[in-house]
């Protein structure tokens, strides 16, 4: 990080090519080299790692933002030569292991997965390569009607990255991921939001004010605590071959939050007919697992 100034619940931030802020409970993540329309190189990857960081550990974060500069979300590798990809190997040394190389798109996926407040991808133009694999990883996606997306490794010469093989099945199903991701093909927004890849597909200049729209549910409707939990049960559910056994997770995490002050928070307010006034988020609601 190269600069900060903060103030009571508002932050701004500025990391290598990667912005920061946040303001009434939403940080914006925005990926901030319009030059060459958001194409990553390591250090905007490294950034995107640590803001993603930074905005789970603010107790003042409930929701997350993530966009691009200018004209796209982001097109993939900066590629400016055929010694590009085996460059990045070398550049990005802090998050190999003793085993072998961990490519930092792969990192950025699994730090959102693990993420506890929820992040909303909004996708102001094309997707493509990275940028597409990190907007699988992420919560929600709010996308431009122009918007564009591309699994396109096979036409590189390499292979899916940002554990694509793993969110996109998940997200489309395995035939049309199939599709996606042995032909490399570049689709439209319209059969991105058929396929269920985006929750909602806007007009261009609509993409922040619908993310933001999103998020404020976050801000002034859910438990904090709540919402992370939840997460942590849909994405232990994938993990189950049979739904009793998602049905128990659920029986014993709802058990323990039955008696919470969220619990009778949100009961009062439901029966006073106001709006919910939620505490912060639980120091570590993993612990209910």
């Amino acid at each position: 990080m190269t600069g900060a100034r903060t103030s009571r619940g508002c932050a701004a931030a500025v990391f290598e090519d990667v912005s920061y802020e946040l303001a009434d409970g939403i940080a914006v993540i925005t990926l901030d080299a319009p030059e060459r329309r958001n194409a990553m190189r390591v250090p905007m990857l490294v950034s995107v790692l640590r803001a993603l960081e930074l905005a789970d550990r603010d107790p003042h974060v409930r929701a997350v933002i993530v966009t691009g500069a200018g004209e796209a979300f982001s097109l993939g590798a900066a590629l400016d030569g055929p010694e590009t990809l085996s460059r990045a190997l070398i550049e990005d040394i802090d998050g190999h292991t003793p085993t072998g190389y961990r490519e930092p798109a792969g990192r950025i996926s699994e730090r959102l997965f693990a993420m506890q407040k929820p992040v909303i991808a909004a996708i102001n133009g094309h997707a493509v390569g990275g940028g597409a694999t990190i907007a699988s990883a992420m919560d929600i996606r709010i996308a431009s009607e122009k918007a564009r997306f591309g699994f396109v490794f096979n036409r590189r010469g390499v292979v899916p990255e940002g554990a694509s093989s793993w969110f996109l099945p998940r997200l489309v199903g395995v035939g049309r991921a199939t599709d996606w991701i042995l032909s490399g093909r570049v689709f439209d927004a319209a059969e991105a939001h058929a396929a269920g890849f985006l929750t909602q597909v806007v007009p261009a200049d609509e993409v922040m004010p619908a993310a933001r729209r999103y998020a404020e549910q976050f801000v002034h409707e859910t438990s904090p605590t709540s919402v992370a939990l939840a997460k942590r049960l849909l994405a232990s559910s994938w993990g189950h071959g049979h739904p009793a056994a998602a049905a128990a997770d659920e029986s014993r995490v709802y058990a323990s939050r039955v008696d919470s002050e969220d619990a009778r928070e949100g009961v009062l307010s439901f029966l006073e007919h106001r709006p919910a006034v939620f505490p912060p988020l639980d120091p570590d609601p993993a612990e209910r697992f």
